[in-house]
């Protein structure tokens, strides 16, 4: 009779803990002081018999949450991984499995200090920045073309710095500076070479903003230090990213961090009696809000609650377990902004645009994994695997089609040295051994596609020539100011202020006829205005028609009979005497 072995008792069989070793002895690695798992059932073989499986080694970026497993019906202690796949006993079927959708991996624990490089976002909040951020610089880079003509006028320029006094902006680089710069973060937000774009487009925004004082927008400030430190964020999706996959980023921080500097200080600055009086702020409030504002709480409050607020938020937009109060006070304070109407630019627009970085991550995530959007991500992928010459060089002769379209003077000249972005960028990849993409060509048609839509959708290119004519005028430069206007004319033809001044060049330089019939179309586009009237009288009495000079006098005060220039020169071409010098007010803007 063989010497049987002895065997403890075993205990019944208990819920295991995947990741802990069986009992009897330390899974390989582990100190013998782990806890054990609990034993086997009856079912498997003794542990004296074979011994428990280690469990695999995890690589410290995985260490923190280990990659999801199978459930299990049965036993699922680490010595039994190894039979999941088998049956427990012959002829009888394998357990059911559920597969839970994967998990994204936790990042390796951040090195020191971690309030700096242990800050992180999902990848879907990343975009979200992304592509509102630079959206709203793109639009107002694009806005702020209307004050070009002011750069450079007479030669004279103050920079923010001295060494900038004579490299500072003009006119003409002005205007193209910032179709470049509308350019440029259009493709940021697409994510077109996030890592050239974004530091060419922090340059030449710092050029164009502190190479004159002329911007007076302390915000485009604030926007130069953001767009410096965006050039360090890591802007373009990681290998194999899903919406929820951490993305760490110092730079996002430190965003975050100087918006809390400038709440700081512009509650500080606001300590002072002429604004806790309410005074300032009843200064600039109008309409409706300040109606509002009036009838309930009054001025003097919402000057206390605006510093308590910007306290507030200096305090709370930097810290993640603040931003539960930071989000919805400063969304609703940015808002009131832009209720109020206050002339400051995209300010408010571009702060709102700031806070999707303090949205709950769990928003975004689940709006980017939202099943409506999925055909437009599968989309995207395509787009970006399609590789064509072609179709590239297509895209780039649209491109410059559409430049012509805009109705700005340097349009075609910038599209041009646009080009040179996807042209080397589809170099690069060929190269590399590959080609330029369906997603590159997009994106520039894209990008020129909104000069298009922002140049028909404002006044930027009638301001553009209005300035710059009227700067002109003002200087002397009559050559000059009649080109501007006459390009006024032809982008708004319905616009009295661009005829009647041509007229007025035209007649003074001794081209009356031609000027006559710019003054008649400001007559017809303007009726009630008198000035295109009073000065085609003055010219035909120049000329000796006094008869028809006095008829367009007559018309002048019909017209408007409050005009005094009108008044006057009918009294005196009635009285035979000289026509007065004009006294009417010039309307034409700097």
């Amino acid at each position: 009779m063989s010497k049987k072995r002895k065997h403890a008792k075993r205990p019944q069989p208990g819920p295991a803990t995947a990741g802990k070793p069986a009992a009897g002895k330390p899974a390989a690695g582990k100190p013998a002081a782990d806890k054990p798992a609990a034993d086997k059932p009856a079912a498997d073989k003794p542990a004296a018999d074979k011994p428990a499986a280690a469990p695999p080694e995890t690589s410290p970026t995985h260490a923190a949450q280990p990659l999801p497993e199978a459930r299990v019906t049965a036993d699922k202690s680490p010595g039994a991984r190894g039979k999941r796949d088998k049956p427990d006993k012959p002829g009888e079927p394998p357990p059911e499995t559920h597969v839970p959708p994967p998990r994204p991996a936790k990042l390796p624990p951040p090195p020191a200090p971690v309030f700096w490089f242990g800050f992180e976002v999902p990848w879907a909040k990343l975009v979200a920045a992304r592509v509102v951020l630079f959206g709203l610089l793109a639009i107002d880079a694009f806005l702020q073309i209307s004050h070009a003509p002011r750069y450079g006028a007479g030669d004279f320029n103050v920079a923010h710095f001295s060494f900038l006094h004579s490299l500072g902006p003009g006119r003409a680089s002005y205007e193209i500076g910032q179709l470049l710069e509308t350019y440029l973060f259009a493709l940021a937000a697409l994510g077109v070479a996030t890592r050239l774009i974004v530091p060419i487009a922090a340059a030449l925004y710092a050029w164009l903003y502190f190479g004159s004082q002329l911007d007076s927008y302390q915000h485009h400030y604030l926007m130069a230090l953001a767009v410096a430190i965006a050039c360090f964020v890591p802007w373009q999706r990681p290998p194999d990213a899903t919406p929820a996959t951490p993305v760490r980023s110092w730079a996002l921080r430190l965003i975050l961090v100087q918006l809390g500097i400038m709440y700081l200080w512009a509650a500080i600055s606001k300590l002072d009696p002429a604004w806790t009086s309410g005074q300032t702020l009843g200064g600039q409030l109008a309409g409706s809000l300040r109606s509002l504002v009036d009838a309930t709480i009054g001025m003097k409050r919402v000057a206390v609650l605006v510093i308590g607020t910007e306290f507030a938020l200096a305090a709370t937009i930097w810290l993640r377990p603040a931003w539960r109060i930071a989000a919805p006070l400063g969304l609703a304070f940015h808002t009131g902004i832009v209720a109020s109407g206050l002339e400051i630019g995209l300010f408010a627009y571009l702060m709102l645009g700031l806070y999707v970085l303090v949205l709950p991550d769990r928003w975004l995530v689940r709006l980017a994994e939202a099943r409506a959007l999925q055909p437009l991500r599968r989309a995207l992928h395509r787009l970006g695997a399609t590789t064509s010459w072609v179709l590239w060089g297509l895209a780039l002769a649209a491109g410059l089609a559409i430049a012509e379209l805009v109705r700005l003077e340097h349009a075609v000249l910038a599209a041009l040295a646009v080009t040179a972005i996807p042209l080397g960028l589809a170099v690069r990849g060929r190269l590399a051994g590959g080609g330029p993409s369906g997603a590159l060509g997009a994106a520039h048609l894209l990008a020129l596609a909104l000069w298009l839509v922002a140049d028909r959708a404002s006044a930027v290119a009638v301001d553009y020539y209005k300035f710059w004519a009227g700067s002109q005028r003002r200087l002397g430069d009559m050559k000059t100011a009649e080109q501007a206007y006459r390009r006024l004319v032809e982008v708004a033809p319905d616009l009295e202020l661009g005829h009647y001044y041509l007229g007025r060049i035209l007649v003074g330089g001794g081209r009356g006829e031609e000027g006559a019939r710019h003054l008649h179309e400001a007559q017809r586009v303007a009726p009630g205005r008198a000035r295109a009237w009073v000065e085609e009288a003055r010219w035909l009495a120049s000329q000796g028609q006094k008869a028809e000079a006095i008829e367009k006098a007559r018309s002048a005060v019909s017209a408007e009979p409050g005009s005094r220039d009108a008044r006057a020169l009918l009294d005196s071409l009635l009285a035979n005497q000289a026509a007065p010098a004009s006294t009417a007010e010039d309307d034409d803007p700097l």
